[in-house]
């Protein structure tokens, strides 16, 4: 058996009917020609028989009242994937409910929790691969690369493969690792715990000093922040999804014109269009909106399952502040988690990240609590590949996420980048957010804004340079995006 991590273990205790806890993406391909009608069958029997690993293959099996492992079992495939077709041609409207309705519904514990589902029948006479995984097993960035690993960068590569197969060296046989009781495995993790969290006092002291005002704040801190129309979290299994793109040159060079990050420009992005959609809902804030990040520790190259991620609370820009003013305050909260960060050992990160977890709870538990949030939102980003994939000829034309709600609130943003798009997913319950379609056409207006604030500044003539008034000074050309 093998050891779950405290913050794995708390996707698994803190997952209800009415809040699922797995992650969901889906992928969109144009069949190779001549094979519109029997790609989907192709890649149903390939899955089906394809071999599985880490952490694929790993089933939950309780030790006792909030201890459990994963054992390591050979999953039934014909249970895992599951082939679907819509009434040709299929509307992206009816691809939506769709999967919209599958993604409600709880992973089995009684197998390993993924799901996978082909989907035909779509216009254009397109195929949609969509992927379910409990967030217990593997965090966002993880499952990117199992992604990424499972598609080609060449069209000539006919090999169909999924996020679930044996990758590199993942394929070798491993050798079990020895077993233990459940209360060897839990003294084992005791007896790491003082050397592992050296460092986390000091960092308690830090937080308490901050919250008295007897240091300069390094970020948010919990329960400071305002609640809003976000923060209204699901009474049910029913979710609100939608999904756009944004072009990923032009987000670069707005982040290189303006100093900051492409991660810096979506976030001002995202919070000028939310402070416009709760003015519209006559729900206004007058407090910046805080929103609670997960930040990757995985190292370049490692496949291992499970949650690699440490988080901060973001404060965002002010709520009557300009685009360009906004993208400074945020790019200023960012810059100080992250120089935080640099003075924390890795266990200590993961362990903070549990503990502002712990505190988003408090709110869908404790009605005192809910009045006084740590976050209002969720915002991920991660790095995807920037080549064009392909897989078993067939050319991947989108990938989007199904974002899931955190505890205590309603809302989560998760964009990441692909090929040449920034593919951007909302995820809301309807109690917060009843219309994510509208928060992406605002999104879009927001970067309207930004190009037009960014392009206008640009324009502005700069004084001639003293002593050499015969050579006009070097400027930089800046492309207005239209």
């Amino acid at each position: 058996m093998i050891r779950i991590k405290p913050i794995d273990m708390a996707f698994l205790l803190l997952e209800n009917p009415s809040r699922s806890l797995h992650m969901c993406a889906f992928m969109l391909f144009d069949p190779p020609r001549g094979q519109e009608q029997t790609f989907a069958a192709r890649v149903v029997d390939t899955y089906r028989k394809s071999q599985v690993a880490r952490p694929f293959n790993y089933k939950l099996k309780w030790l006792g009242k909030g201890l459990a492992a994963w054992e390591t079992v050979e999953p039934d495939m014909n249970f895992h994937i599951r082939h679907i077709a819509i009434p040709r041609p299929g509307s992206m409207e009816q691809f939506y409910d769709t999967i919209s309705f599958l993604n409600s519904t709880l992973l089995d514990r009684g197998h390993p929790l993924w799901e996978c589902y082909v989907v035909e029948g779509l216009e254009n006479n397109r195929v949609a691969v969509m992927v379910k995984v409990h967030h217990s097993m593997i965090d966002g960035e993880g499952g990117l690369r199992a992604f990424r690993n499972s598609m080609s960068d060449s069209v000539r590569d006919k090999s169909i493969r999924g996020p679930w197969m044996p990758f590199g060296a993942e394929g070798k046989p491993r050798r079990a690792p020895p077993t233990s009781t459940p209360m060897q495995t839990l003294l084992k993790r005791l007896s790491r715990l003082p050397g592992n969290l050296a460092g986390f006092g000091s960092e308690a002291v830090n937080l308490g000093a901050q919250s008295l005002n007897l240091k300069p704040r390094a970020g948010s801190l919990p329960f400071t922040a305002r609640r809003t129309l976000f923060n209204n979290i699901a009474q049910s299994g029913a979710r609100r999804y939608a999904n756009t793109e944004l072009p990923l040159d032009e987000i670069k060079s707005l982040a290189k014109a303006t100093g900051t990050s492409v991660n810096d420009v979506v976030m001002a992005l995202v919070d000028d269009a939310l402070h416009h959609y709760l003015r519209e809902h006559g729900q206004a804030t007058d407090r910046p909106l805080v929103a609670f990040m997960p930040m990757s520790l995985r190292e370049e190259g490692a496949e291992d399952g499970g949650n690699q991620v440490s988080a901060e609370l973001i404060a965002m820009g002010e709520p009557a502040a300009n685009i360009t003013r906004r993208l400074q305050q945020i790019q200023a909260s960012t810059q100080r988690a992250k120089e935080k960060g640099r003075g924390l050992k890795r266990t200590v990160r993961e362990v903070y990240a549990l503990l502002l977890m712990g505190s988003l709870t408090l709110g869908d538990t404790l009605p005192v609590f809910g009045k006084v949030p740590s976050a209002n939102l969720v915002i991920s980003n991660m790095k995807g590949p920037g080549e064009q994939l392909f897989m078993g000829g067939a050319q991947l034309v989108a990938f989007h996420g199904l974002p899931i709600l955190p505890p205590g609130a309603g809302l989560n943003v998760t964009f990441a980048s692909v090929h040449k798009d920034l593919c951007l997913g909302i995820g809301a319950s309807p109690e917060a957010v009843n219309e994510p379609f509208r928060l992406t056409q605002l999104i879009h207006q927001s970067l309207g804004k930004l190009q037009a604030a960014v392009a206008g500044k640009a324009a502005k003539p700069r004084p001639a340079a003293p002593r050499k008034p015969a050579k006009p000074p070097k400027t930089k050309a800046t492309r207005r995006i239209p």
